[in-house]
């Protein structure tokens, strides 16, 4: 059984919860069962969606080391577990306090060292081993670094993805949340700069976004915008667009996958590693830093659009690049060494 340890919800979004579920996929292929903890009922429509096993804690993300007592017994119902966290909240401690039961895989999105786990898997773009030769215990941990563990759902593995002369509609997305509107406002931008006016935009609204109001308003004002939510063919829109503004996280993995040349920018801290990780390597066209620029970024972006709109050349050069940094891959590989843990260690009683 391989334990999965995730949250998601209004305030942290729904990221650790879909991207666990990618790798749940890939388990489910390997015939290797396995079970979401969860500390409430916030993402129980989506794993009930996925037909996907799960146990609500009774307890809360913030606080996870106050679940120890509930979880530890669920843990020791099945021999030969792994138990993979993907959270920003568990402690050392917690995880010291678990491990003295079952193997840990820990997944770490900004290469925090200190963390007590049998494997530790960074899938960014500026994970490597450097992040974390510090650690005094890195002799002795696998860490699996690196875009080829991205955990994409299995529809981004062998994608086909065709570069057309004319680019005509562009992808907006903001992750699960957008506590600036950031798309809203971009879309209000794009929709009157020169350049970028005539084209058509699709934009995708996350769970949480609470200005879906915003974009559905600007949708009914203008023939050229599409808003969608609840996305089930993401790949499917993402290669109906020539272009793809993002936010940073995984949907820049996925967008990679697919070919999509990127517009990338941030507007939390979490997202400037990935994001100036993709520009040093030249892959991307970046927009900004929303917490340094502010409304500047909105402009830069627009002129990014502009700049990829009238070269098809470097959009064909961006997503050669892109789709050999990411093939789609990265969840089985994490199955693989998660069941690989689970069948090498005897439960400790």
């Amino acid at each position: 059984m391989i334990w999965i340890r995730a949250d998601g919800g209004r305030e942290i979004g729904m990221g650790h919860i879909m991207r666990c579920l990618s790798v749940a996929d890939a388990l489910e292929r390997l015939g290797e069962p396995s079970c979401f903890l969860v500390a409430d009922n916030s993402a129980v429509p989506i794993l009930e969606s996925r037909k996907q096993e799960y146990r609500i804690l009774g307890s809360s993300y913030l606080r996870p080391e106050e679940e120890l007592d509930t979880l530890i017994p669920v843990l020791k119902e099945e021999n030969q577990s792994v138990l993979l966290v993907d959270s920003y909240y568990v402690t050392a401690e917690y995880l010291r306090r678990v491990g003295e039961y079952i193997p840990i895989c820990y997944m770490d999105d900004t290469g925090i060292c200190g963390m007590p786990a049998d494997i530790q898997i960074n899938y960014n773009i500026f994970a490597e081993q450097s992040l974390y030769r510090r650690e005094t215990s890195f002799q002795e941990r696998e860490y699996l670094l690196g875009t080829e563990y991205a955990p994409l759902r299995r529809e981004f593995e062998q994608v086909s993805y065709q570069i057309r002369d004319r680019a005509e509609r562009v992808l907006i997305t903001t992750g699960g949340s957008d506590k600036y509107d950031l798309a809203g406002k971009i879309l209000e931008y794009v929709l009157h700069f020169p350049g970028t006016e005539d084209m058509e935009y699709c934009v995708i609204s996350g769970a949480y976004n609470r200005y879906l109001t915003h974009l559905r308003d600007l949708e009914k004002n203008n023939v050229k915008v599409q808003v969608y939510s609840d996305v089930l063919n993401m790949l499917e829109l993402m290669q109906s667009c020539d272009i793809a503004v993002t936010a940073g996280g995984t949907t820049m993995y996925e967008l990679c996958a697919a070919g999509v040349p990127i517009v990338c920018f941030s507007f939390v801290d979490n997202q400037q590693k990935i994001v100036e990780g993709f520009r040093r390597h030249e892959i991307v066209c970046y927009g900004g830093d929303y917490l340094r620029q502010g409304e500047k970024l909105i402009k830069e972006v627009a002129d990014c659009i502009v700049l990829l709109r009238n070269d098809a050349q470097l959009r064909r050069t961006y997503s050669l690049r892109q789709r050999s940094l990411v093939d789609g891959q990265g969840a089985m590989r994490i199955a693989l060494r998660l069941q690989a843990l689970a069948h090498s260690h005897e439960w400790l009683a």
